[in-house]
């Protein structure tokens, strides 16, 4: 209970931050819409030659092409995350800093750090895609374990994004560096990063079991309630998106540079270490 409560705090400090510049929200908006895009030039191809039916050419496919094509969905998807989640970090950073950040300076930002987001990319990439097969193939205790590793790749890589953005180290030096944070900061990126997530669910939840009642009352009403939900739904998913990334650029400044945003204090960030 004192884990979620510290959760909660964290998340309404990241709410205040976001407050104060909502223009942060249109990224994780525009990471929703590219994804959306690189979804529809997978698809679409394979509507436009034979619908459905065309789907029957994977099973003939040879090993090593079906590998290829599942791995470049994985890894542009994986790049367009990256990619927004990268400048809502600096974005955020610039912010709490104190400076008056504008899209076009960030985005100029990340493309001058170019090849270390694709870098990052390549090897997040594969870490998911791995991770990703080993849960798919494998028996319960295999799942488990495969999400066991996947909840300390998550952790241990959690600072990545501002270390590469902001120091402009390259991927593999940002992932040793994020590592080495963990020593000052496990307790906070452990409850920030997942605990988020955990709340937004039972947000999800709880409004599902609002909307019972609409589903009892006819056909249109239903269709309401469906509705409802996946808006509701959406709007949870981006403030999540940002509210993370925000926490994720306070945390980056906690470890380096000893500096909160005025939403936050030192003994509300020393209640999620311990």
């Amino acid at each position: 209970m004192n884990r979620f409560s510290a959760t909660w705090s964290l998340m309404k400090s990241s709410l205040t931050v976001l407050l104060e510049d909502k223009k942060m929200l249109l990224f994780p908006i525009f990471s929703g819409i590219c994804t959306l895009v690189v979804g529809l030039t997978f698809i679409l191809p394979i509507v436009f030659t034979g619908g459905i039916r065309s789907l029957g050419m994977f099973e003939t496919m040879p090993g090593w092409m079906m590998f290829i094509t599942i791995f470049l969905f994985y890894y542009v998807n994986y790049f367009v995350i990256i990619f927004f989640n990268s400048g809502a970090v600096l974005y955020s950073i610039k912010h709490i800093r104190g400076e008056k950040p504008t899209f076009s300076e960030v985005f100029d930002e990340l493309r001058d750090r170019l090849s270390h987001l694709l870098g990052w990319t390549a090897i997040a990439a594969t870490i998911g895609f791995i991770i990703n097969s080993i849960e798919n193939q494998s028996d319960f205790i295999g799942k488990l374990v495969a999400g066991l590793i996947g909840l300390s790749w998550t952790v241990t890589s959690f600072l990545v994004i501002p270390v590469l953005v902001i120091e402009q180290k390259g991927p593999v030096e940002s992932l040793k560096e994020s590592a080495g944070m963990l020593k000052k900061s496990w307790g906070e990126q452990l409850i920030g990063h997942f605990s988020f997530g955990l709340i937004f669910a039972a947000l999800l939840i709880g409004a599902g079991l609002i909307t019972i009642p609409l589903f009892l009352l006819g056909e249109i009403f239903i269709l309401m309630g469906m509705a409802f939900l996946i808006v509701f739904g959406l709007i949870l998913g981006i403030l999540q998106w940002i509210l993370q990334s925000i926490f994720m650029a306070t945390l980056y400044l906690y470890v380096r540079e000893n500096r909160l945003p005025d939403s936050f204090t030192q003994s509300q960030i020393d209640r999620a270490v311990r």
